[in-house]
């Protein structure tokens, strides 16, 4: 893919202003320059071809950088220092890594962070489950909100039968090593539709990669690549079924079987559909514990109602 920055091209025959190239070679490009350029509109994010920062459509994009605060038109100068007028995918990442945390305001410490999003071991307010899996070699501990869960759940079928979490929803990862927790990863849902990534290392400070084995994993690079892309990961790949150990260890969900219902698995496809780009599958497991519940006579009326407005096939 080619794109233009700091040129305007117009469609229908308009010349094109000199600019720099950008060879980006990525699957769905459009949806990575969004995401991206979006970041640098303000604390709500925005749409960065509204804004005039993008033009184009499909993989043919412009990028205008006068229509950026002036930190980020300068670093995307200093991108360019070879003066060779143009940008491959590794200079703009290095951009990306480099201005992203500032651009956002991210929470400087994870004490600063959970002020916002309180989350806690043993909190009603939170679902919770522990993952091993191919990110990194320690545990997951997973937090989400019960309230997120279920308006995405609620709104399931409103939304195109796409799970969608609400403005502000935040998914949080703790990683425990040895009986320590050596760092904490986080997705914030902003108003735009897209996700910020958050990053806190071991002392609680903010951190621009994880640091676990088997390789640091760059923010908010990385994460963006993982969770837009379409591969599919271990140990949700193989749910309900228990997943093969990886070359670093243990793969698995650590859940019962009264979460493990092939049906509801089949049903959402939440993994590999990854409607709002969260690659868990924790509205999976929450129904499957639900239809658990109704089956054992002890279901809340409101947890009855959930299940019923998902109209979900005969049988289940």
């Amino acid at each position: 893919m080619c794109v233009v920055l700091g040129g305007c091209a117009e469609r229908g025959g308009a010349a094109e202003r000199d600019g720099l190239r950008l060879d980006l070679e990525k699957r769905d490009p459009e949806r990575l320059l969004r995401y991206y350029f979006g970041s640098y509109l303000g604390p709500d994010g925005g749409d960065a071809v509204a804004a005039g920062v993008l033009s184009g459509e499909g993989d043919a994009f412009t990028l205008h950088p006068d229509a950026l605060a002036e930190p980020w038109q300068e670093a995307l100068a200093t991108a360019n220092a070879n003066g060779d007028d143009s940008l491959d995918w590794d200079e703009l990442a290095a951009f990306f890594e480099q201005t992203y945390a500032e651009a956002r305001d991210l929470p400087p410490t994870l004490d600063a962070f959970r002020a916002a999003a309180p989350y806690a071991r043993a909190d009603s307010a939170w679902f919770t489950v522990e993952i091993d899996g191919v990110m990194t070699s320690a545990r997951r501990h997973l937090f989400v909100p019960m309230a997120a869960i279920r308006s995405a759940l609620a709104n399931y079928h409103a939304n195109g039968d796409r799970l969608l979490y609400p403005v502000g929803t935040a998914l949080v990862g703790e990683h425990w090593l040895d009986g320590e927790r050596v760092e904490t990863t986080a997705m914030l849902k902003r108003p735009d539709g897209f996700w910020d990534f958050v990053v806190y290392g071991p002392t609680g400070d903010l951190a621009a990669a994880t640091d676990t084995p088997p390789r640091a994993l760059r923010s908010p690079t990385q994460c963006v690549g993982c969770h837009i892309g379409k591969k599919a990961f271990e140990p949700e790949k193989s749910f309900p079924a228990e997943a093969p150990p990886g070359p670093f260890g243990p793969r698995a969900i650590h859940v019962g079987p009264a979460m493990r219902n092939a049906d509801v698995v089949a049903f959402f496809d939440e993994h590999a559909k990854r409607s709002d780009t969260a690659l868990g599958i924790y509205n999976t497991l929450f129904v499957s514990k639900l239809l658990a519940d109704r089956n054992a006579g002890r279901i809340a009326p409101d947890d009855a109602a959930l299940l019923d407005g998902l109209d979900l096939p005969e049988g289940l």
